[in-house]
């Protein structure tokens, strides 16, 4: 909309057209129309003709010209929840009105008072006097009266009768509220009870899925489900959103998602991906899961989130990708924040920088924020250490099968397990005690447990991934994944480089440079340092320690040429 010729205001598609209307080019009195229902339904009916038909008689009567750009359209607006003031068009005209934007004399036509607020009484008076002390006559079309500060100077009985008039549409506003709470509320604590075959009218249904009246379920709409997998698939390949956004829209076509792609990042953590609907109504939290057909796994929706932080996302047009940097691994054995790769690059490009000017370095000791490991290191060195241990077969299958993290995650579990148990039959207790007496304490009571249980679930659903990972990062298929994805490292794409960053991270929970002095060593800990030093000894002006942390609790220590990277000893810690 072009805001130099039109003062229109339709928020009928979006509240952002709010911002792109203004009263300033007005220089004479004139005739404004403001138009409001409070859902989209209401436009299929009579209500819009009927309002728009009310403005145009009463400017042939009043002898003004109705101009179709002076006109205020709040479709589908509450005025009892503000909504048309906070996110549309009558928002912007108080603004005008309070910034004397809209000439004295002017007139604005609504079909009655309830269409400005349904709010509280002393709320809704307050908007009506603001627009009646700037000068601005009101006309309710409905019966033709008008409201301005003549008419209330000769009857003060007017503002009596505005004040009355809104106490009305409150009231009934907040009946109305009532019932649909009311309705809303046995709608869910239904569905908890195993009921189907109704739709839920509170909140917004994710895109990828569409009801069936037929079947009385939500069931997918296969394009955007499409959509939605292949944005899952790019997020967990490490993509970031403007990456995702130009695949997407290359694959299915420009515009099908924002050109910065920056709700995927939202989307990803949303649970209507496993099937829940989450809702709060009247202050009451309400889980309803299997309300729409599951996109993932709860394991798989689980790793997605519990990774999103640190998945190894690069930015659009990063020219190289360091594989230790990024996924929150790799940390200072000084100061123990993160270390990051920099890139010198000198107007060259990314493969024709030498060596020397591709550094792994401290973070905080760039900053020179409290670390003094301001020694940088060649990033080919330390990623070629890495890459070296870990393509050994035989020490990589030895690591990874000396684990007893299993044990406690197993009976973690368990315990969780016999505890959802125990909630569970005091949830078929209560029921049973419901269906004899009705009482509010043990429906509360009974909404608590219900909490409790879907907190238990979680828990073990969460405890259930971290076996998985350890699972999984014990198998012969990782081993083999470490021989594919780091042939000719140095000559890797940064796609290549991407996928491979993502199994450091699923193979290492942390990496130490340099000496671990985030910890206070004492005891065996200051035991295993001395062994390590004599193990390990060797001169400290050319080499650099790297300390590995797998995820199954094993911690192995390495000592490498800090110029070629060539290994040169090692020892295990635990």
């Amino acid at each position: 909309m072009n805001t130099q010729n039109s003062h229109i205001v339709d928020t009928t598609n979006s509240s952002a057209l709010r911002q792109n209307a203004n009263f300033e080019q007005l220089n004479s009195p004139v005739l404004i129309s403001y138009i409001r229902f409070s859902t989209i339904e209401q436009q299929k009916g009579q209500s819009l003709d009927r309002q728009l038909k009310y403005a145009t008689e009463i400017a042939k009567k009043k002898g003004m010209k109705l101009e179709e750009n002076l006109t205020i359209k709040d479709l589908g607006l509450s005025a009892y929840h503000k909504t048309n003031v906070t996110k549309g068009g009558l928002g912007l005209f108080l603004d005008a009105v309070k910034n004397g934007n809209i000439p004295p004399k002017s007139v604005l036509v609504i079909e009655s008072l309830d269409r400005i607020s349904r709010a509280a009484p002393v709320e809704s008076q307050a908007i009506v006097t603001q627009i009646i002390n700037a000068g601005i006559t009101v006309i309710t079309a409905i019966d033709g009266k008008e409201y301005d500060r003549e008419t209330i100077a000769n009857n003060p009985m007017d503002l009596i009768y505005i004040i009355l008039i809104m106490i009305r549409a409150h009231e009934e506003s907040d009946i109305k509220s009532k019932r649909v709470l009311s309705k809303l509320l046995a709608q869910c604590k239904d569905w908890q009870d195993g009921k189907r075959g109704f739709r839920v009218k509170c909140g917004k249904a994710p895109k990828w899925v569409k009801w069936c009246e037929v079947k009385k379920e939500f069931i997918f709409e296969p394009r955007e489900k499409a959509i939605m997998l292949r944005k899952i698939q790019l997020f967990n390949e490490g993509h970031g959103g403007l990456k995702i956004a130009e695949i997407i829209n290359s694959e299915f076509g420009s515009g099908t998602v924002h050109h910065t792609g920056a709700n995927v990042y939202k989307e990803v953590k949303r649970r209507t991906l496993i099937g829940e609907n989450n809702v709060n109504v009247d202050g009451q939290d309400f889980c309803l899961k299997g309300y729409y057909p599951s996109l993932i796994t709860i394991s798989e929706f689980n790793n997605l989130v519990n990774n999103s932080s640190s998945r190894g996302t690069t930015k659009h047009r990063q020219k190289f990708v360091g594989i230790l940097s990024g996924i929150d691994v790799f940390k200072c054995g000084g100061c123990g924040k993160s270390v990051k790769s920099h890139i010198t690059y000198r107007q060259k490009k990314a493969e024709k920088v030498p060596k020397s000017h591709k550094r792994y370095g401290c973070v905080e000791a760039s900053r020179n924020n409290n670390c003094n490991c301001k020694e940088t290191f060649q990033l080919d060195a330390i990623e070629k250490a890495v890459v070296t241990y870990c393509s050994d077969t035989v020490n990589l299958v030895k690591v990874l099968n000396q684990s007893d993290v299993q044990k406690p995650l197993i009976e973690k579990i368990d315990q969780l397990k016999a505890e959802q148990d125990e909630i569970k039959a005091n949830i078929d207790y209560l029921i049973e005690a419901s269906m004899k007496t009705r009482s509010a304490s043990l429906a509360e009571k009974l909404h608590s447990l219900e909490n409790d249980l879907n907190v238990k679930s979680e828990l073990i659903s969460n405890t259930q991934t971290e076996l998985q990972k350890l699972d999984s990062s014990a198998t012969q298929s990782v081993v083999e994944q470490w021989k594919e994805k780091t042939k000719n490292l140095e000559y890797q794409s940064n796609e290549e480089r991407r996928q491979l960053r993502l199994l450091i991270k699923d193979t290492f929970k942390f990496i130490i440079l340099g000496n671990d002095r985030t910890i206070n060593k004492k005891g065996v800990a200051a035991a295993i340092e001395r062994a390590k030093e004599k193990l390990l000894r060797n001169n400290q002006n050319n080499y650099v320690d790297l300390t590995f942390k797998f995820h199954n609790g094993l911690v192995r220590t390495i000592r490498l040429d800090k110029y070629s990277g060539e290994l040169i000893s090692g020892f295990d810690l635990v």
